[in-house]
């Protein structure tokens, strides 16, 4: 027997989730840099360097998208 829901599903893609998944990667991308420090595998430092590097283009991704987000919300209000 199937149900028949009405309920529509969460906005995915929102701005909200977007920032979470960017933290979230960003996070992610620093735990490895610690890890890569401490593991004694070759060229830690250098693994390290390139996860940080990964994070700081995350998070700066994520600015870009919600300052684009902002202006064009701010624009189709005015327009609107």
């Amino acid at each position: 027997m199937h149900a028949a829901f009405s309920i529509e599903p969460p906005a995915c893609g929102s701005v909200i989730d977007r920032r979470a998944i960017a933290l979230a990667n960003a996070r992610w991308f620093r735990a490895m840099a610690w890890r890569a420090l401490r593991d004694g595998a070759p060229k830690g430092e250098l693994r390290a360097a390139n996860a940080r590097a990964a994070a700081r283009i995350v998070l700066g991704q994520a600015r870009r998208d919600a300052l684009v987000n902002r202006l064009v919300t701010d624009a189709l209000a005015v327009g609107g």
